[in-house]
């Protein structure tokens, strides 16, 4: 065990992936605490700045793993970068929370830096919309910007259904993304990146009439040992966004694999059973704090 401190903050409860994490970090750090990410109050005056959670000084601690949710993004953010200013260790700063929680910002960043992606669009009126989606092949897939867990993405067979999805959404004041669907066998690849390491990979395969591989959305886990293209594929993505804790998706089709998600708020509980993430984690935030 070594004599330093780890800060834990997320949900407003400790989801599964989490606790697993506390459970293993406990065995590394002296102290660790979990605090709900918007319990965290932020104080700034002419003298001095501080975050506090209830009575306790929060910056004290040697490190910080947010665990932040596309729900907690926006006060995420603005706690992420005190820890910026404060100079807190932790595996990104707060620019990345606003890249990875917006699918079309993290595409784009992602493609800047030459990582393959599939064909999008950003759309923010029902006209430009329909526009597109006349021009498009069919099936597309839909998404809400700051959706998650294959929540908010929509598999669109016709124009018809498109536009109603369109129309919908809009009425909801969503800002929406339009994405070529890649065909492949139902299935995608995740790693595990950390530290610009892949540590582990598996295939996440669809339920039966699901297009959605996302655990969350009843998928299927098969650990598998990712090639070099996708590892070096992975590696790349988790470096354009700048985060040393990152799950990286990918899809292979014939014209090569594409990344169409990286998180870095990613979920173990289709890779625990095969490898022990949740302590490779631990041991990576204890090696930075040793530096």
């Amino acid at each position: 065990m070594i004599k330093k401190s780890l800060l834990i903050i997320g949900a407003k409860n400790a989801g599964i992936t989490t606790k697993t994490i506390i459970k293993e970090a406990e065995k590394v750090f002296y102290k660790v605490k979990y605090v709900p990410l918007n319990d965290i109050v932020l104080k700034i005056n002419e003298k001095s700045s501080e975050m506090f959670y209830k009575k306790e000084n929060l910056s004290n601690y040697d490190y910080c793993l947010p665990r932040i949710d596309a729900a907690r993004a926006q006060h995420g953010y603005h706690v992420i970068k005190f820890m910026d200013i404060k100079g807190m260790k932790k595996p990104y700063s707060a620019e990345t929370v606003l890249i990875a929680h917006n699918k079309f910002m993290s595409l784009d960043v992602l493609k800047r830096a030459g990582v393959p992606v599939p064909e999008t669009y950003l759309v923010s009126s029902i006209e430009s919309a329909k526009l597109l989606l006349k021009k498009m092949k069919y099936p597309v897939i839909i998404k809400i910007v700051s959706g998650f867990g294959g929540r908010g993405v929509m598999l669109l067979e016709n124009l018809e259904a498109a536009i109603s999805v369109v129309e919908t959404l809009k009425l909801m004041r969503q800002q929406l993304i339009i994405e070529e669907y890649v065909k492949n066998k139902n299935e995608d690849k995740r790693a595990y990146v950390i530290g610009g390491r892949v540590v582990a990979g598996y295939r996440r395969k669809c339920k039966k009439d699901e297009f959605r591989s996302n655990i969350l959305a009843g998928g299927t886990a098969e650990y598998i040992t990712l090639s070099e293209e996708l590892q070096d594929i992975a590696i790349k993505a988790a470096s354009a966004i700048d985060s040393d804790i990152v799950a990286v998706d990918m899809l292979e089709s014939k014209d090569g694999p594409k990344v169409i998600e990286v998180n870095i708020n990613p979920g173990l509980k289709g890779i625990q059973p095969f490898v022990n993430v949740a302590k490779l984690i631990v041991e990576y935030m204890a090696s930075k704090v040793e530096e």
